[in-house]
């Protein structure tokens, strides 16, 4: 029998590799594919079951050289032109995207519109690789009229890979947000709301633009959703927080000091703990109103938990018997639960590498 072949795209940076690490721990069946325009730099794996191969998402095909049989195909890097995407639709080979800012989400949401799907594509874009979204749906789906306020605190000093700076170019962009079911325009950076986190670190979080305040509001019983972050150092957000709203930050975008933004946010270190609050206002079957708060610690960082949001996704798609494979379409992280994957098993996977959940 044909190993089950996984191609993970930007397979050798911080999250990719993981990824690889995670999918191998679980299936011994499973031959991994890194991809990448530098093969060279993949990171070593003692096992025979990882391969690399070249994919250069610039390129017209990035799939010309990624070789055959692939069961499943996870882009842990930047599709700008979503041309991996794609490729990926054409060659009708299930998909897993976890890197598109809203912009890009939207993007390729309306491409596909107007392509036929021959295997499931997840935009699982939303923070930690729609994690977040994920563990808010769970503890949501008894309620009704749901207001979902997401907060991270995110460590300047965690790993990251470049692609993790995007976000700091669409500072200056307003975004919308849904409340109660109505859209209106925000701003980055703006309307702090104070949060204590997991570990008592208390400070002011302030809204960003991410694929959460799109997805989760797919949900009919999602009337409202909001996410704001921090960061674990007060000086750098007071920092970010005064050049965003007096407007120097608008001055200052583009290449020329690309630089000078890197060294205010990007600092990736040799890891540290991320955490991210969820508070969940609704009513419950009886009409009454109800409140919960469920409190994420990843003590190995950003990097891990999205490696495992992405995970998470894939083993879905692997567990699906071949005569029964999920349906053609286009699904989102907090779709991921059903009879194989219930609430119990989704928790249990995050338990099993650390992640701590508390309520």
């Amino acid at each position: 029998m044909q190993r089950s072949k996984v191609l993970i795209v930007g397979g050798y940076g911080e999250v990719g590799r993981q990824i690889a690490h995670i999918l191998l721990d679980r299936h011994a069946d499973l031959e991994i594919v890194l991809g990448g325009r530098s093969p060279g730099k993949a990171a070593a794996f003692e096992s025979e079951r990882v391969h690399t191969a070249v994919v250069d998402t610039n390129a017209e095909d990035p799939l010309q050289h990624a070789g055959e049989h692939i069961s499943l195909i996870i882009s842990a890097v930047n599709d700008l032109q979503d041309k991996l995407l794609l490729a990926a639709v054409r060659r009708k080979i299930p998909f897993i995207d976890v890197t598109r800012w809203t912009e890009l989400f939207e993007q390729a949401s309306a491409k596909l519109r107007n392509v036929e799907l021959h295997a499931p594509v997840v935009l699982s874009s939303g923070w930690m690789a729609g994690t977040a979204s994920l563990f808010a749906m769970l503890h949501a789906d008894s309620l009704e009229n749901v207001a979902v306020d997401i907060h991270a605190l995110y460590s300047l000093r965690d790993k990251a890979g470049p692609d993790s700076t995007a976000y700091m170019d669409r500072m200056t962009i307003p975004f919308h947000i849904t409340e109660a079911g109505k859209s209106r325009l925000v701003h980055p950076m703006t309307d702090p709301v104070k949060v204590q986190f997991p570990n008592g670190y208390k400070a002011k979080c302030y809204r960003l633009d991410t694929p959460d305040h799109v997805t989760l509001l797919k949900a009919s019983h999602m009337d409202t959703a909001s996410f704001r972050i921090t960061f674990d150092s007060k000086a750098s957000t007071s920092l970010l927080v005064g050049l965003v709203n007096s407007g120097i930050w608008k001055m200052i975008s583009g290449k020329r000091f690309r630089s000078f933004r890197q060294r205010l946010l990007y600092n990736p270190g040799t890891g540290s703990a991320h955490h991210v609050l969820i508070h969940l206002k609704g009513r419950d079957h009886n009409g009454r109103p109800a409140e919960r708060r469920i409190a994420i610690t990843d003590p190995l960082g950003q990097t891990h938990l999205t490696a495992l949001g992405a995970a998470v996704q894939a083993e879905k798609l692997l567990l699906m018997p071949e005569n029964e494979p999920l349906a053609p379409g286009v699904y989102y992280p907090e779709d991921l639960p059903d009879s194989r994957m219930d609430t119990a098993a989704i928790m249990d996977f995050f338990k099993q590498y650390g992640v701590l959940v508390s309520y």
